[in-house]
């Protein structure tokens, strides 16, 4: 029986993307075989949280990515390839023609290693980035960190958990950012310049957008729900109850970005009535738009929806304000909302912290 074993990491089925594991003495000489890098070759010694982009197997093959993901007490690796089920069944049988054994998903030892929740979450998980983030978990960086904390009472880590709370809250369901302002400012064809495709309908007639249109997308990595709302003004009938709707769901967003019309930036902004969130408060972007219509300079983030001049700088604007403080490779993270109230639990009422670690444990 082969030392060395090639395992699918995400769900059975057709996929955008497949994560394959080859772990043992022999996955990085098994890697070096198979994979051609894009640039330099492959160094002879492995380097861990290194990755490489390049195509496997012989002739055309496939574009994959190739990351070392361990080296102690064995040496892992992952490919990162397309997923439909014919190429994962052909990635896979590149490694078993070489000499690895194929761990099947019933003995797979990821299932086996006692954190089935994590490894059910890491199938669920929207993009690479939050699913390398799940990955650190399964091999058990939540779990050592917290034993560390519970075994010297070290406040400055778990402080360091709770910093990343609302990551942990995110890594399957995404944030929720809600286009909003007032009619006509272009909320509806800056949903579709984010999006790359006509999701929301475009008008220059006010008061056409009159439901919540949805649409996920992945922002630097991040899993975010978009959400396009009425044109907030003074209304009645059909309009006025998606207004209501608009105005319910920016109390629950995770950032709002409101728009201005730089058009008409002499004239007044007629902001929502009952909205609880404020220009000041952290999850509230003010953001230009149309200005590519006006010469006047602008008081803050500016761009076009039309021409999509300013778009990558709104969308590093939107994830520095949902995640200002990424998790590095390797780092601890609380991997579910749960973990994450009761580490910000833990940080808020010290007597009861080590029970609510301790439940933390248990859950994981």
């Amino acid at each position: 029986m082969s030392d060395t074993r090639v395992s699918l990491l995400t769900a059975p089925g057709t996929g955008a993307i497949a994560t394959i594991e080859v772990s043992g003495p022999r996955a990085w000489e098994f890697a070096r075989k198979l994979f051609r890098p894009v640039g330099k070759p492959l160094p002879q010694l492995l380097e861990l949280h290194r990755f490489w982009y390049g195509r496997i197997g012989d002739g055309v093959g496939d574009e994959v990515i190739l990351a070392v993901t361990s080296a102690t007490p064995q040496p892992a690796v992952e490919v990162h390839c397309h997923g439909g089920q014919r190429v994962v069944r052909w990635v896979i049988e590149q490694f078993v023609t070489l000499g690895c054994g194929e761990a099947k998903p019933t003995d797979c030892h990821l299932q086996a290693c006692g954190k089935p929740r994590v490894f059910e979450l890491l199938q669920r998980a929207p993009t690479l980035r939050t699913a390398s983030i799940l990955l650190d978990q399964l091999h058990g960086a939540f779990e050592k960190a917290v034993q560390r904390i519970l075994s010297s009472s070290t406040v400055s880590e778990l402080r360091q958990l709770a910093r990343y709370a609302s990551v942990g809250r995110h890594l399957v369901e995404p944030w929720k950012v809600i286009i909003a302002g007032p009619p006509n400012v272009g909320k509806s064809s800056l949903v579709n310049k984010l999006a790359g495709y006509q999701r929301a309908v475009v008008s220059e007639f006010a008061g056409t957008t009159r439901d919540i249109l949805t649409v996920r997308l992945a922002l630097e990595g991040w899993p975010v729900e978009l959400t396009d709302t009425a044109g907030l003004r003074a209304a009645e009938g059909l309009e006025a109850e998606g207004i209501d709707r608009a105005k319910r769901v920016l109390n629950e967003a995770d950032l709002v970005v409101w728009l201005h019309d730089a058009s008409e930036i002499s004239g007044t902004d007629t902001r929502g009535v009952a909205v609880t969130s404020s220009p000041n408060s952290p999850n509230w972007l003010e953001v230009w738009n149309k200005s590519d219509l006006t010469s006047e300079p602008l008081p803050g983030l500016s761009i076009s929806a039309k021409s999509g001049a300013g778009i990558p700088e709104l969308v590093t604007a939107i994830v520095r304000r949902l995640v200002p403080d990424p998790p590095p490779p390797g780092m601890a993270v609380p991997y579910t909302p749960e973990l994450a109230d009761r580490v910000v639990a833990a940080i808020n009422n010290s007597s009861e912290a080590p029970r609510l670690l301790r439940d933390c444990l248990a859950a994981g």
